[in-house]
């Protein structure tokens, strides 16, 4: 007598295991996918100056405008002196890596529609621009100032309360903090709520990082090596149907 499960491959017992349905690359789906790759890098790491560094967020934020989605976040190296058993002092300095992503709708549903190979594009193609800019704590002093001025408004406490008005450019706001000591996040949608802390002071930390990484930095000394969630490879390697022809 054959079983069932002797011609499936193994999984949970009593479930059987198939290949994942096939889908289109319709807006939403690259929304999907997209989301995916901008909030999944959990670290990186790379070489400078013939040295390797681990970078670990710091603080990063990922803002939904809904026709584009754009992720900026700082992380950091360990202290770049070896200090030993001893607690390093808050002025030590850094390698700090600055991160910055974005997804723009229109432009990703026109180059799926002209992709060849959908899968393909999705997973080794433009749909994410990235940007990444390293540079020393020292040399970049606006850059920690800021930073630890809007950790220290987390630290304080964030509120929330009825929005002023319904047109928000934020559809929806995520900011995860990763400070010493101190560890938060917070996710939620201008739309329906309001954050004065979040609203009022980002933007200011938004420009003085973003100046930063479009000026570059120190380039690295070979390729940035990315540690992901595993939800990002599990999309993009799904099988996509192509576009139907107009």
């Amino acid at each position: 007598m054959t079983r069932e499960s002797d011609n499936v491959p193994a999984g949970y017992p009593g479930f059987r295991v198939r290949d994942p349905a096939t889908l289109r690359p319709t807006p939403a789906t690259l929304r999907r996918v997209a989301h995916a790759k901008l909030s999944s890098v959990e670290f990186f790491s790379a070489a400078l100056r013939g040295e390797d560094f681990v970078f670990t967020p710091w603080l990063t934020t990922l803002i939904d405008h809904g026709g584009a989605m754009r992720f900026l976040g700082v992380y950091r190296s360990d202290p770049v002196e070896d200090f030993g058993d001893d607690d390093a002092p808050p002025d030590a300095v850094r390698w700090l890596g600055i991160r910055r992503s974005e997804w723009i709708r229109d432009v990703d549903v026109a180059q799926a529609n002209q992709a060849p190979d959908v899968g393909q594009y999705l997973a080794a193609g433009p749909q994410v621009s990235e940007r990444y800019a390293f540079a020393t704590t020292d040399t970049v002093p606006q850059v920690v100032e800021a930073t630890r001025r809007l950790v220290s408004d987390f630290a304080r406490g964030i509120t929330v309360s009825a929005p002023g008005s319904p047109d928000s450019r934020w559809q929806e706001v995520t900011v995860d903090v990763a400070d010493d000591g101190f560890i938060a996040g917070v996710n939620y949608s201008p739309l329906l709520a309001r954050s004065e802390v979040v609203e009022s002071h980002l933007p200011f930390w938004q420009e003085t990082v973003d100046r930063v990484a479009l000026q570059g930095g120190v380039a690295p000394d070979g390729e940035i090596d990315l540690t992901i969630r595993r939800s990002v490879p599990e999309i993009v390697s799904a099988p996509y149907r192509a576009p139907r022809s107009r």
